[in-house]
């Protein structure tokens, strides 16, 4: 016996098919993606990666979470959306939604909330500072809570 004979020969339907795959023919070409569709899905990818890297606070949930800690603001249901969205997202980065934090009943949230206000403050507009000032003279003179008083005053003398 020869050594080519030990080898396994192809069968006629691998000789068929590796001829059907021919070097010379052209293989089937991509559809082309036009330009607007292409920068379309480039923002969308960017847009998702942005997002990952932002983690909680850049998915829709927690723009409805505020939403909801906005709807809540002045009725009964407050403290307890407060709560919900504190335990859910922490304390928000949004000028808006840590104003109407400081109505929240829990005097160490509330303290928190003026030291978060007070370190954004230098990026604000003049009026937002005016309305944060007359806000913490309002809770220096008439908070019920000696945490909060404080806190007040000592951002008051900072300022």
């Amino acid at each position: 016996m020869r050594e080519d004979d030990e080898r396994e020969r192809p069968s006629w339907r691998e000789i068929d098919q590796r001829r059907d795959g021919s070097r010379h023919r052209q293989p089937a070409r991509k559809p082309r993606v036009p330009k607007t569709q292409a920068e379309w899905v480039r923002k969308q990818a960017l847009a998702q990666a942005e997002a990952l890297f932002k983690g909680k606070r850049a998915r829709p949930e927690y723009q409805a979470a505020l939403r909801q800690l906005e709807a809540c603001h002045g009725t009964k249901k407050f403290p307890q959306c407060a709560r919900k969205f504190l335990e859910e997202y922490g304390l928000p980065e949004e000028w808006g939604a840590l104003t109407r934090l400081l109505d929240y009943p829990e005097p160490g949230t509330v303290a928190s909330v003026l030291e978060a206000m007070a370190a954004q403050l230098g990026g604000r507009s003049r009026v937002e500072q005016q309305g944060f000032k007359g806000r913490l003279k309002v809770l220096a003179l008439t908070s019920l809570h000696e945490e909060v008083r404080r806190r007040a005053e000592d951002i008051l003398a900072d300022m």
